[in-house]
């Protein structure tokens, strides 16, 4: 029940006391007094101070008032950044929001409350003093609709809970907000989560598992079962349709200024193209007939694309082309990085690797290098590591001493995580040739992004979205 569920936040939260302080000033409170003639009389006086917390990461003054070694909050000052009404009768204060639906009853003095009609034990009773009351910290809060958070050695109350559930994937805008899918549900969500960590829901609808966002983060592109391209602005509108072509249509990708979509093209993935995003237009660049295209990564200045050929086995056989003759040679089979110079007139794609092992997400550094993922499927004792390849045709490991399994890049940045020997995830950033660890798990790690600057990674750490900037950690859901 959803009172039940409110009840095991409040009881699962730790009491919040001087932690959630970060710094008192020796004065009485001032506060505007809820009034309240039936309350019962205090027949101790308690020492009351003005103090400050962080509310959504704002340093706010509010009263606090010590009785033994638990400290109450003003309600009043609470109620008010919460924007919530107190009002008394006979003796009982309601305390409520209309924003989060939530109703808190009690009466100075007594043990019990109600949370939206339900009754609940206070550990410590309310208290009125001087015509201000002062109550427990989480309940207050959890009736308001919002959520403690500790981080370390700091907590900070939140106006709204963080949203909960298990997330797929995740990316940044332009702008370095964090976008991510939550996939829990019957229906595929789309939230912007915000530094505050609030939550704004952009779109509800199963197509947004396979939408791709613009730099922007104001527009979304995906295709249908047949092929068709839409576009739709990711906060409100309908979809509508780029362009008329129906051909098979994979690996989306935007241009760095939002102008065009890249894509691999055609029921073989023969071909490269994109699509204008203000005309609708379609222009072929990569037409070869070589199959199994994937993967096509555009470089920060819009120069060069990289992709990656998947390459089958060879077939021979007499001129008969009996079934005793044919032979498949898969020396040569594997995955292979092209490369493409998009201003070059007559150009054509480059191979920029030759060895058999996979490769994965292909990414241009800063230097013009591609890194990518290396992985050997065919011994199970072999390490992912990230590998790259610069324009001399030379090799270097940047990540070799980690089994990696996930990697991500964005605009000469690259991050990826992978597994220690102890058994530990972890990830790392990878800047000039140097690897950086900036997070450590236990849980498995689904997905990770980058900010286009380079300053924040964006992680999936058992459904969780969690982001990293400047050595700190910030869990933006729950």
């Amino acid at each position: 029940m959803k009172n039940k569920k409110m009840f095991q936040i409040i009881a699962a939260a730790a009491f919040v006391t001087t932690a959630l302080s970060t710094g008192t000033a020796n004065a009485a409170a001032t506060k505007e007094p809820v009034k309240s003639a039936e309350s019962k009389a205090t027949a101790t006086k308690f020492n009351v101070t003005t103090e400050q917390v962080l509310i959504n990461g704002e340093s706010t003054s509010v009263s606090m008032l010590q009785t033994g070694n638990v400290k109450l909050i003003g309600a009043g000052d609470l109620a008010k950044y919460f924007g919530a009404t107190v009002t008394t009768s006979n003796g009982v204060i309601t305390i409520k929001s209309e924003k989060s639906g939530h109703s808190l009853q009690l009466e100075a003095g007594s043990n019990t409350f109600k949370l939206d009609g339900e009754a609940h034990p206070f550990t410590t009773a309310p208290v009125m003093q001087d015509n201000h009351l002062y109550v427990e910290l989480n309940p207050m809060v959890a009736a308001l609709g919002g959520e403690i958070l500790n981080v370390g050695q700091t907590s900070q109350i939140l106006k709204k809970e963080r949203v909960t559930g298990s997330f797929a994937s995740v990316r940044f805008d332009t702008g370095g907000q964090v976008i991510a899918v939550k996939d829990d549900e019957e229906t595929t969500k789309l939230f912007r989560l915000n530094t505050d960590y609030s939550s704004f829901l952009l779109s509800s609808d199963n197509n947004v598992s396979n939408m791709v966002i613009s730099p922007s983060g104001d527009s979304a592109a995906y295709t249908d079962e047949t092929g068709q391209l839409y576009l739709i602005g990711v906060r409100i509108g309908q979809p509508y349709k780029l362009g008329s072509d129906t051909s098979i249509k994979t690996d989306l990708v935007w241009s760095a200024d939002g102008k065009k979509i890249y894509f691999v093209q055609g029921d073989k993935q023969e071909k490269i193209s994109y699509i204008s995003v203000g005309t609708g237009k379609i222009t072929e660049i990569v037409a070869d007939k070589v199959e199994n295209k994937s993967e096509v990564r555009v470089s920060a200045d819009g120069k060069k694309i990289a992709y990656i050929v998947n390459i089958t086995g060879i077939a021979d056989s007499d001129k008969n082309s009996s079934e005793e003759s044919l032979k498949i040679d898969y020396s040569k089979a594997g995955e292979q990085i092209y490369t493409f110079d998009l201003g070059v007139k007559d150009a054509k794609p480059a191979v920029v690797t030759t060895s058999n092992d996979n490769k994965l997400y292909p990414a241009f550094l800063s230097d013009g290098s591609v890194a990518y993922l290396s992985a050997d499927s065919n011994n199970e004792n072999a390490k992912g590591a990230i590998k790259a390849i610069g324009a001399d045709g030379k090799t270097q490991d940047l990540i070799g001493d980690v089994d990696v399994t996930l990697s991500a890049s964005s605009n000469g940045n690259v991050v990826a995580a992978g597994i220690t020997a102890d058994g530990n995830n972890k990830v790392y950033s990878i800047v000039a040739g140097v690897k950086t660890e900036i997070y450590s798990t236990k849980t498995d790690i689904t997905d990770l992004a980058i900010s286009a600057d380079g300053t924040k990674v964006a992680i999936i750490a058992d459904g969780k979205v969690i982001v990293v900037q400047n050595g700190n950690t910030s869990e933006f859901t729950k």
